[in-house]
């Protein structure tokens, strides 16, 4: 997971705003595994590491559900 503080950053309040922000979107998402994993895509996409790879990505935000993570990538909508 990230560290609580990143750059003098409270991770968990940017991470709760992030959802507050995401709750329109995902709505019209539909799909429950979607609006599961679009937050956590978008984490890994927006938090420090590298971004090039979803293995990367997945050890941050998600490292139990690396094929979770991936699935919701390469699954077209």
């Amino acid at each position: 997971m990230l560290p609580r503080q990143a750059a003098g950053r409270d991770v968990v309040g940017w991470v709760e705003e992030l959802h507050r922000w995401l709750a329109p979107f995902l709505a019209a998402l539909g799909h429950k595994g979607r609006r599961r994993w679009a937050p956590v895509y978008l984490q890994g996409l927006l938090g420090p590491g590298d971004r090039k790879s979803v293995q990367p990505m997945a050890a941050r935000v998600a490292p139990a559900d690396h094929e979770q993570l991936h699935h919701f990538i390469a699954t077209s909508a």
